[in-house]
């Protein structure tokens, strides 16, 4: 139990740092490009969490010593239930405005690179500490452990797309190959250590999946729909939305290893120093994990991919304010990340150059802290933003940057 926890955290602190979710806030403009060819780069690397302290996450990305204090520190956040989550990706689109291929001249076509990695894990808070304390934690106590999953995606994708060149609306049909996919849940599993250190009980019920670990372990198609409206809010001006939807869409993967964990087992007469070492269940994981019934299989498995759905009221660029507020939800298909709402306030102090400030609450975490700089010349633009700042439980970063020619 204990190496399948620690192989879950490690993974998803060793993630791939690709370094996109579009930046906040997103922005509307209605003029047409003049120019005929537009490039959009834009990346993202974002992790966060309800309890992990950010000091143990960075051990794990540069390096370092996780010291009792910094354990005892984060134990103390641990709620019933906890989460992690990890949102890596890059994205590259090309946009051509002065295509003739439709028959409608407002329409131009894309083309779209993007690679990705999505992965999250709820769990309790005895799981957390069970794996940084050991089973010494629990005398005279009962681990639960019920109720925790974890589920990692990998992919890439090329699509081809079209836009609309005035509203800005755009749907985009993409090939998607799958790097790797790992998850699994604890149906039920409980740890129950005896007052006086003489037995250990250990239950468990758990599921794993894995894909198979090649370079491309599975394909399948996914679509991105950015739907851009607007409603009147007085004669001369309208208030733009944005309903987008990223990675909506199935991939298959032939050989996924399916594995069934159940079994119960009992410790007895246990010396004090053997349990206080966690020496008992955890001496010889091999050993222990092989009295499991252990059912493995390899079969094919579709897969609904983590697609990103968000709601946003748009920052017009036309709009001659100084101060424009925007707000919005967002969800992923991911049973592990809860809807996340956020709400802000775009300031534009100079012609090329705005700021803003934003909070949001949800997603695989509580409350966060952000702000962004966005600079626009005639045909360059570049933006910066972090939506995680102030925090002790996680980090970003998001960068956008568009060229016209």
């Amino acid at each position: 139990m204990k190496r399948y926890l620690l192989i879950v955290f490690l993974f998803l602190s060793f993630s791939p740092l690709l370094i996109g979710q579009s930046m906040l806030p997103a922005h509307q403009d209605t003029s047409a490009l003049t120019s005929t060819n537009e490039i959009v780069f834009s990346g993202l690397a974002d992790y966060q969490s309800t309890s992990i302290g950010k000091d143990i996450v960075q051990s794990f990305f540069y390096g370092g010593f996780i010291d009792d204090e910094m354990k005892g520190v984060t134990s103390g956040r641990q709620q019933l239930i906890n989460r992690f989550g990890i949102d890596i990706s890059t994205e590259i689109e090309y946009k051509n405005h002065k295509s003739t291929i439709f028959k409608d001249s407002t329409i131009g076509f894309s083309l779209k690179y993007g690679a990705y990695n999505f992965s999250g894990i709820q769990y309790t808070a005895d799981a957390f500490d069970l794996l940084f304390f050991g089973n010494s934690a629990f005398i005279g106590d009962t681990a639960v452990l019920s109720g925790s999953q974890f589920s990692s995606y990998t992919f890439q994708k090329i699509g081809f797309g079209w836009f609309d060149k005035y509203s800005k609306s755009s749907i985009t049909l993409n090939a998607v190959g799958v790097n790797n996919a790992f998850s699994g849940v604890i149906n039920n599993a409980a740890l129950y250590q005896s007052a006086s250190l003489d037995s250990i009980d250990l239950q468990i019920d758990a599921i794993y999946k894995l894909s198979n670990p090649n370079r491309f372990s599975g394909f399948g198609a996914a679509v991105d729909i950015d739907y851009r409206f607007n409603m009147p809010k007085n004669d001369s001006e309208s208030i733009y939305f944005q309903l987008l939807a990223r990675n909506l869409g199935l991939v298959y993967m032939p050989n996924v290893n399916h594995s069934e964990i159940q079994g119960q087992l009992s410790f007895d007469t246990y010396t004090v120093d053997e349990l206080l070492n966690a020496q008992t269940v955890f001496e010889d994981t091999d050993e222990t994990i092989a009295s499991f019934s252990d059912t493995s299989s390899t079969k094919g498995n579709w897969r609904v991919l983590p697609a990103m759905l968000q709601f946003t009221k748009l920052i017009d660029r036309n709009s001659k304010q100084k101060f424009q507020g925007f707000y919005g939800a967002r969800a992923f298909l991911s049973s592990s990340f809860m809807p996340m709402f956020f709400v802000g306030t775009d300031i534009r102090p100079l012609k090329w150059y705005r700021l803003g400030l934003q909070a949001s609450y949800g997603g695989f975490s509580n409350l966060r802290w952000g702000m962004y700089s966005d600079f626009k010349f005639d045909h360059f633009s570049i933006g910066i933003a972090s939506e995680n700042l102030f925090s002790q439980t996680g980090e970003s970063i998001i960068i956008k940057i568009t060229c016209e020619f």
